[in-house]
């Protein structure tokens, strides 16, 4: 069996490129490569060691781009596990496959690049077929390319791989949860706080998904292969959500001030009803107390007109007239009791007040 770096020189297309006056020039062939090469390993969706023309080669499946799981720059990507467990599990140890080769034989990296056929099956085509890995096209090597391409295109109709909602990590599961978590928000009951808490944190993911919407460029890996329409029909999507979560924040605060404008409107009114209370009840003091004076007065009134007339003073005695002295000439009372005086006709007595009977001791 010819070598790959055996076949080079038979059918080669020159391309020149001059470069500060110097020429380079990039071999290019399309050739088939080795009908019978050995699965030594498998490094990761996308690249496989072969055995074949007695030394282990590194070959690169052309046409299909799978998420990272060994680079050293980046973190191991959505499906990138997944879709290595898929290559490890078609491309076992020991299992021989064939490789096909385009024009340009070996990229930057000095990995073989080929189709990898196990059968008449061709794997790249396979690994899109399952949503694991999106067309890709470096020139000048598109042989594999509408192979890759259609296959891709079954794998999004049929909702597989980066295109399963199921799976949380793909474009179609994070839109999926965060349509959810929107239905649920515009489900929800509970008090108007919690319902503008979980509004803010759904727009807030929404802010989020909208950005990684916007970031990769359309076809890419890191677009999940979505054309510029399907990028923008999910942003739009996003964007609707973000419109009705936004709703219900703005529903729910509007209660909260509605709430706020109650518990005012009643704390005025209730302060408003205190205050009419308190003046009625002065109002009423005020009425009882004038109505105990009336009936006090009236009592009184009863009571003074009840009672006899007063009778009239007694009019006052002249003062009697002074007890002539006893003695010579005197005329007034005498007791003939016997006494210091003697009569004209020789009796003795004692003069007496002629009211009070009294003696009148001179």
């Amino acid at each position: 069996m010819p070598s790959a770096s055996s076949l080079v020189g038979a059918v080669v297309t020159a391309a020149v490129v001059v470069v500060g006056g110097g020429v380079a020039v990039t071999a290019l062939r399309s050739d088939p490569g080795p009908d019978r090469a050995t699965v030594v390993k498998v490094v990761d969706g996308d690249t496989i060691h072969v055995d074949y023309d007695g030394s282990t080669h590194k070959v690169r499946l052309l046409n299909i781009d799978t998420p990272e799981t060994k680079h050293p720059g980046k973190a191991v990507e959505c499906l990138g596990p997944e879709a290595t467990a898929y290559l490890e599990g078609v491309l076992e140890v020991g299992d021989e496959v064939r490789l096909v080769f385009d024009q340009e034989l070996h990229d930057r990296y000095g990995r073989e690049l080929a189709g990898v056929y196990e059968g008449d099956v061709l794997i790249n085509a396979e690994i899109a077929r399952r949503g694991l890995g999106v067309p890709v096209y470096f020139a000048p090597n598109k042989k594999f390319l509408l192979e890759v391409e259609t296959a891709f295109e079954e794998a999004k109709a049929a909702g597989v791989g980066m295109f399963d909602p199921e799976v949380g990590c793909t474009y179609a599961a994070r839109v999926a949860d965060h349509e959810e978590a929107v239905v649920a928000l515009e489900a929800s009951a509970g008090a108007p706080e919690e319902r503008v808490s979980a509004a803010d944190e759904v727009v807030t993911a929404g802010v989020v998904l909208l950005a990684l919407l916007d970031e990769p460029d359309a076809g890419t890996l890191s677009a999940a292969g979505l054309t510029a329409a399907e990028l923008d029909a999910l942003r739009d999507r996003v964007t609707v959500l973000q419109e009705r979560a936004q709703a219900v924040a703005a529903s729910a605060k509007d209660e909260i001030q509605q709430a706020k404008e109650d518990a005012e409107r009643k704390k005025k009114e209730e302060a408003e009803r205190k205050k009419k209370e308190e003046a009625e009840r002065k109002a009423k003091e005020e009425a009882e107390r004038k109505a105990a004076e009336e009936a006090a007065a009236a009592a009184e009134a009863q009571r003074r007109a009840q009672q006899p007339a007063p009778q009239p003073a007694p009019a006052p005695q002249p003062a009697p007239a002074p007890a002539p002295q006893p003695g010579a000439g005197y005329t007034g009372c005498r007791a003939y009791v016997g006494g210091p005086y003697v009569d004209d006709k020789g009796r003795r007595y004692t003069p007496i007040d002629c009211q009070t009977k009294q003696p009148i001791i001179p």
